[in-house]
């Protein structure tokens, strides 16, 4: 099925964790890659914890004053860039016993942060880890002892910068944080020029008013961008069961999210359900399915459980205090596979037993972050109701070019801000040229609002509850602000229940726009099991042009699926149950589309969490 797709999990040892480099146990090691290599894993993520293989410490002589660095031990170094000998020798072994079971690696390089703890060389005790020069002149040694150390070696897929290293201090800006970033990514290519930079980062934003860790500046250190999408930890990601749809979403939504905005490709680094106080080991291992096929048609380079073992028995730190981080691992503490390792094993059989290529999917939709909102949330509850409503979005930032597409959404736009004004107007324009554009209002301000929307504003106060009427359904809706609303051009095509416009749409030249007169997306960030309700029928009512062209539908919210044309014309469909339940498909041929085959799973009914691929030729 087309590129690689990276499947297997982030590794410490079974026998000593974070600890695995001063308490070397090859033996240990070799039978935990026997059984994880047993069932599927072929890629680890691993992680030179820095306080061990740099362990340089200051000379101090009077007035506090740093004479000179030496190793922990006191011992002069044995090499320009402080690198402990044996370490390098255990890592090399290591290497090679990844070798004998035909596993590949990514290395995080500067691994000071890990599990709730900081592991740092005691000469940077004190120091701005992202910004004292010190601290980046040992971070920039180490680097370029290790990876010109072990370039020539195979096992190894790419570099990673580090665990999580925006945890490791504050940055005064996204310049710093984007700074650090390039400098440690020029630093590994100029040791090895030949392999990918992956990121290591999570928590990004698309602009720095949010985050100074941002999509952008990640982008422009690394070939590859990462996502750690914990629902526990993710904001608006964890008020729904892991068994739900939203919950089953969330890791594909933020990785596309990432890739889209960063437009690098993006991959699932740490994945998790941080284990038996979330949800069961059944139901961790219906995560891990889901969010394996999910991922993998929506374009995920791959997808890394956290982690392989269990922790539960190790008595040092951070095992001491963070008990979340002691039973996440693929297998048990006897070393027996969870149910999460024989998914991910029956996972890599069934994607080899398939005979097709899956082409990259279309998308129906481009979907605008905007200044002022809750970008991450209000972007993740857009696909929830899209992916119900049977469309695929892309994404990008406010301050990026628009790309070409038929259907732009500025969702729940909100503030002073929205777009840059040139961005603004281009996409009037597109309009114009016959594009369709969706908005719905927050509290935002949007300039020439009458002849953009054919509305004029009335008055406006302070919101509340109310409802509107689609049809046959009654969607109901919250908002923090009313605008009391007269149509001049536009066209009403749902009032509240007080009267007031509540969807509109307005023809623009050759395109419309479609105004909807509450924060539809951005109102379901705290809703918890959003998916009772039947909110994505709007979707479906305001883009039923969109759906009446495609070649095949479903009247099922709970699939989701996605169109990949061929090279021969024809299209395969993946049609994912994102459900705890079995679904029956509801498969609508349109446009004189012919079936052509069933290439995967059931075309009639779709087991939980399950996926069935099919391929179909349009007229």
């Amino acid at each position: 099925m087309q590129r690689e797709f990276f499947i297997g999990c982030n590794y410490w040892a079974s026998t000593a964790g974070t600890e695995m480099w001063k308490k070397w146990d090859p033996a240990a090691i070799r039978e935990d890659l026997r059984v994880l290599s047993q069932h599927g894993v072929s890629c680890m993520r691993v992680f030179p914890n820095w306080r061990d293989f740099q362990p340089v410490s200051p000379v101090i002589d009077s007035h506090c004053h740093v004479r000179e660095y030496r190793m922990e031990n006191g011992a002069m170094p044995p090499n320009p860039e402080f690198l402990d000998s044996i370490m390098l020798e255990r890592f090399s072994d290591f290497c090679d016993i990844c070798d004998e079971f035909d596993v590949r690696l990514i290395v995080g390089l500067i691994t000071g942060f890990m599990s709730g703890q900081t592991h740092i060389p005691t000469a940077l005790y004190g120091k701005n880890l992202l910004t004292d020069p010190t601290a980046l002149l040992f971070q920039q040694r180490f680097i370029r002892g290790f990876v010109s150390h072990f370039r020539e070696r195979d096992t190894i897929y790419a570099w990673d910068l580090g665990n999580e290293c925006n945890n490791l201090a504050p940055v005064a800006s996204e310049e710093e944080a984007t700074a650090w970033s390039v400098t440690i990514a020029n630093a590994i290519r100029a040791a090895d020029p030949t392999r990918p930079v992956i990121s290591g980062m999570h928590g990004l934003a698309p602009t720095q008013d949010q985050s100074r860790w941002t999509i952008s500046g990640q982008a422009e250190a690394c070939d590859v961008l990462t996502t750690h999408p914990y629902p526990y930890f993710v904001p608006y990601a964890g008020h729904d069961p892991i068994a739900s749809m939203r919950t089953a979403l969330h890791a594909t939504c933020e990785t596309k999210f990432y890739g889209d905005i960063g437009n690098r490709p993006c991959l699932v680094e740490e994945l998790g359900t941080l284990g038996p106080m979330i949800c069961s080991d059944e139901t961790a291992a219906d995560f891990m399915r889901v969010n394996l096929w999910s991922n993998k048609i929506h374009g995920a380079t791959g997808v890394l459980w956290w982690c392989a073992n269990e922790q539960s028995h190790l008595t040092h730190t951070p095992y001491t205090y963070c008990m979340n981080e002691l039973e996440l691992g693929m297998r048990y503490a006897d070393g027996s596979p969870k149910p999460v390792l024989l998914e991910t094993g029956k996972f890599v059989e069934q994607l080899r037993s398939l005979s097709f290529e899956l082409p990259p999917c279309e998308e129906d939709a481009v979907c605008i972050s905007t200044y002022d909102q809750k970008q991450w949330g209000v972007a993740f509850m857009a696909t929830c109701l899209a992916k119900q409503a049977g469309m695929t979005l892309r994404y990008m930032a406010p301050d990026q070019p628009l790309p070409s597409s038929n259907v732009y959404m500025l969702p729940s736009v909100e503030g002073t801000s929205v777009l840059p004004r040139e961005n603004y107007v281009a996409l009037q324009q597109k309009v114009r040229d016959g594009a369709t554009l969706y908005i719905s209002n927050h509290t935002a301000f949007l300039a020439d609002f009458e002849p953009l929307t054919g509305l004029r504003v009335l008055d406006s106060g302070a919101g509340g509850d109310g409802s509107v009427t689609l049809g046959k359904d009654r969607i109901p809706f919250r908002r923090e602000r009313e605008f009391r609303l007269a149509p001049t051009t536009a066209k009403i095509i749902a009032t509240d229940d007080r009267g007031n416009p509540a969807v509109a749409v307005h023809s623009l030249g050759k395109g419309r726009v479609i105004f909807v007169n509450f924060p539809l997306e951005s109102m379901l960030l705290c809703e918890n099991e959003f998916t009772a309700g039947n909110y994505y029928q709007l979707y479906r009512t305001v883009f039923a042009d969109v759906l009446a062209g495609k070649a095949v539908t479903t009247t099922n919210p709970f699939i989701g699926l996605t169109q990949h044309p061929d090279r021969d014309g024809s299209i395969v469909c993946a049609a994912v149950n994102y459900s705890d339940a079995p679904q029956n498909t509801e498969f609508i041929l349109q446009n004189n589309a012919q079936w052509v085959e069933t290439l995967y799973g059931s075309a009639d009914t779709i087991a939980p969490f399950d996926v069935c691929f099919f391929r179909v030729r349009p007229a």
